[in-house]
């Protein structure tokens, strides 16, 4: 198995499209199909599954995209360390609701950005269900999450802060007058909430 393989594996899954992938890395068609083949035949799996012009990941191929992922920073931190630059590079993947990363993300993605300004951020929206799993095989890096508690094996977990939610209800509403709402007063009430938060 070749890097460069890998590295043209990862640009077709982020891609899922083959012309789109040749253009992105200079290459022929031809040759892109010819490396994925290539790396398929050396695995003995079959890493996407071509409908029609679609091409989709297969579940090998998710697998392999965590390790192609983490040999890409890998390699570039190895650059990074060798070549004695100063900067850190390469990519982190961070899971984080949508309310959080509006509200808090734009300060820390500046700050971040002015002392390692060679990294790759890539946010992802939230949810607890595989989480555990993507911590710990490498697909996602860091998490946050909005939650009363949680607990993940082999995951450190820390409590950040304390957020105050608040209801907001148009003045003409029922509730709107109530000095204080409980879960059954929402009962048989239209709430709208954030999909994953």
């Amino acid at each position: 198995m070749e890097f460069r393989q890998l590295k043209t594996f990862r640009a077709l899954a982020d891609n899922l499209n083959f012309t789109k992938t040749a253009e992105r890395l200079f290459m022929a068609q031809s040759s892109v199909s010819a490396q994925i083949k290539a790396l398929e035949d050396e695995l003995e799996i079959k890493l996407f599954d071509r409908i029609g012009r679609r091409v989709l990941l297969t579940d090998a191929g998710r697998k392999l995209y965590d390790y192609a992922r983490r040999m890409e920073d890998m390699t570039a931190e190895i650059h990074s360390e060798m070549s004695g630059n100063k900067y850190s590079r390469g990519s982190l993947t961070i899971r984080v609701p949508e309310t959080l990363a509006s509200c808090y993300m734009p300060q820390i993605i500046n700050r971040f950005h002015r002392v390692n300004p060679k990294v790759n951020l890539i946010f992802i929206n939230c949810t607890d269900q595989q989480l555990r799993e993507e911590l710990n095989t490498g697909r996602i890096d860091l998490a946050f999450l909005m939650t009363d508690e949680i607990y993940l094996k082999d995951v450190t977990v820390r409590m950040l802060k304390t957020e105050k939610l608040q209801l907001v209800a148009s003045p003409l509403h029922p509730l709107a007058n109530m000095k204080k709402i409980t879960l059954e007063d929402l009962d048989k009430q239209t709430v709208l909430l954030p999909k994953t938060d």
